[in-house]
């Protein structure tokens, strides 16, 4: 009877064991936040005494450099070799300031964070719409970028966030374009794909929207329309909100 008693106490010691491994292994209590980005008409200029608008998300990547890729495949007659340029170039603005440096603008004293923030190479995917991290079980590890229908109207682009509630440190975002909307490159009448997925990217890292009517030359305002390419360049705020987070 004591030899049975000692085995049921050693049996129950080691389940415990096992529980106690298995919760530690299990994966982090993960928090997801779903940008939608709109369609809306133009504002006025904010005024000459615009300091900047900015939205921290609370949460930011503590492993660097964040590496990006893009399903190009689309109907718009954009070549592969462009897409993929175009979202490098979206990209290079937040990490070195590179469209700033170079759209003519004398004014300019932006370039770039302190750190390595996105990778210079864009790999391609495969990965279509169904692919990205819209519940828990379809997280992958990559950040992924689609052309897709999304079933609301009015929307441009959406854009996933997962992060850890507990270190808030981000672990992935995934990207969707809408194709309700005709995209080009520079092109009037079509939505911008440099124009919109630099705002997207932002997201990525870590930064909100801003709606304020003032804030609406910076490229992390919540609104865009066909045919706009100013927010290729980052505003006063969106300076100031991406080196509050990385430096």
């Amino acid at each position: 009877m004591r030899k049975a008693f000692s085995a049921i106490v050693i049996a129950l010691l080691l389940l415990q064991a096992m529980l106690t491994v298995i919760a530690y292994a299990s994966p982090p209590d993960l928090e997801q936040h779903i940008f939608v980005h709109y369609a809306k008409g133009a504002k006025p200029k904010p005024p000459a005494t615009d300091t900047g608008y900015y939205k921290l998300l609370g949460a930011k990547w503590q492993t660097l450099p964040v590496k990006i890729e893009v399903n190009p495949t689309n109907s718009y007659g954009l070549s592969s070799e462009d897409v993929v340029a175009t979202i490098a170039a979206a990209a290079a603005e937040w990490d070195d300031g590179t469209y700033s440096q170079s759209d003519n603008d004398p004014s300019t004293t932006w370039t770039g964070v302190a750190v390595n923030l996105i990778d210079d190479t864009i790999g391609t995917s495969s990965s279509g719409y169904d692919d990205l991290a819209w519940s828990s079980d379809k997280l992958d590890g990559h950040n992924t970028i689609v052309f897709g229908d999304y079933p609301t109207s009015g929307v441009i682009a959406v854009t996933i966030i997962w992060y850890n509630r507990a270190s808030k440190a981000i672990v992935e975002f995934d990207m969707v374009l809408d194709t309700s909307f005709t995209w080009g490159i520079g092109e009037t009448g079509k939505m911008d794909l440099q124009n919109i997925v630099t705002h997207e990217l932002g997201h990525g890292l870590g930064l909100g929207d801003v709606y304020q009517t003032a804030a609406n030359q910076e490229t992390m305002y919540g609104y865009a329309i066909e045919g706009e390419t100013i927010k290729r360049s980052l505003y006063i705020g969106d300076q100031t909100g991406i080196t509050k987070l990385y430096g």
